[in-house]
């Protein structure tokens, strides 16, 4: 998000990507955790070296910073995030409705 000459709050970029069949058995905490990496991964040319805020409605990615748990992919796409300097902010659901519009709909695949 990026402040405008409203200054109002805009969306800069959508990503989306369609999980495999092993992803999509992940758990919530593994998806929403697997959509920071590779949302960082595509956009780090643009956050690398800048401090900025990640705002998740799923509560439970909080602990990314501390790397607690037993779960190995978790932990290891924890370390991986380190590189970057973000702090991440909860919001609710409820406030994240163009996000969950994005991922609740059915969009065309497309052929470019």
């Amino acid at each position: 998000m990026q402040k405008g000459p409203d200054q109002e709050f805009h969306p800069v970029v959508f990503l989306r990507k369609k999980l495999s069949e092993r992803e999509s058995n992940w758990s919530v905490s593994e998806k929403e955790c697997y959509a920071i990496v590779y949302t960082l991964e595509k956009l780090c040319p643009y956050v690398w070296g800048r401090r900025f805020h990640l705002q998740t409605d799923h509560a439970a990615l909080q602990w990314l910073h501390t790397t607690k748990g037993n779960n190995k992919k978790l932990i290891r796409w924890s370390l991986a995030l380190q590189d970057f300097d973000f702090d991440i902010q909860h919001i609710s659901g409820a406030s994240n409705k163009v996000a969950d519009a994005l991922s609740r709909e059915s969009f065309p695949e497309s052929t470019g």
